[in-house]
């Protein structure tokens, strides 16, 4: 199946992006100011972004994008802003942790050099033909279950996918990424952070693969469940 069937087929179209660790940015690559994470929204539009370090001035979204290996400075340290804060004089906490001690412990599971000395970040509208480090697509639950069952048609098991809960842009990037390193990598199923997902539709996450994964799920496609009888009826769902 080709990639315009393919998106045909799942209702996806607009909503896969090319992600791509490049040395050098093309001219006209625009960014766009304010939170990085959802320049994404700009390439589902039909634009082409580049992202530097230098651009991103959150540093949690240096981080997130694998610019930076962290964990992010804070006042009243990272363990207390993750959990119930530092108290008063100090930003409050964020209460993702119960205690600052597990939070410190979470930082330390932060994947390291996943930029591999690339300079940028490319996010472009996926083509047919594109070959980039990372394929991710926004979806609802119903594209969401179609793409989780066909990443893992051809691998064994059933453990084939992980939802993290780790900031909006690591699930798409700092993890995805190091995801690839992985004997085995996972698809990753992300856009769990409760401070982005206002910026996107209430029924849709992110699932991410690598560029390679993602060419052998078109080319599974056409062969797999999304032929069978049980599909058709859901896909009138979506």
């Amino acid at each position: 199946m080709n990639f315009n069937e393919f998106a045909q087929e799942l209702g996806i179209e607009g909503k896969a992006m090319s992600i791509t660790r490049i040395h050098e940015a093309e001219p006209n690559a625009p960014y766009k100011e304010g939170c990085a994470f959802r320049s994404l929204k700009h390439a589902m539009e039909g634009e082409q972004i580049c992202l530097s370090e230098e651009d991103i001035k959150c540093f949690g979204g240096k981080i997130g994008f694998g610019f930076s290996d962290g964990p992010m400075q804070v006042p009243g340290g990272y363990g207390s802003f993750v959990s119930y804060g530092a108290g008063e004089g100090f930003p409050a906490g964020m209460r993702l942790k119960k205690t600052p001690e597990l939070a410190e412990q979470g930082s330390e599971d932060i994947p390291k050099s996943t930029m591999e000395g690339y300079k940028y970040i490319q996010i472009k509208p996926y083509e047919e033909g594109d070959s980039p480090d990372l394929v991710t697509i926004c979806a609802n639950p119903t594209q969401l279950s179609a793409l989780t069952l066909l990443y893992g048609y051809r691998l064994p098991g059933n453990d084939n996918a992980v939802m993290l809960s780790g900031s909006a842009c690591s699930s798409v990037f700092q993890m995805a990424f190091a995801e690839q390193k992985k004997d085995a990598p996972k698809a990753v199923i992300g856009n769990t952070d409760v401070s982005v997902r206002q910026n996107f539709d209430s029924g849709t996450f992110f699932f991410t693969v690598s560029g390679e994964a993602f060419a052998n799920m078109l080319e599974d496609a056409g062969e797999s469940f999304l032929i069978a009888a049980a599909w058709k009826r859901l896909k009138e769902t979506i």
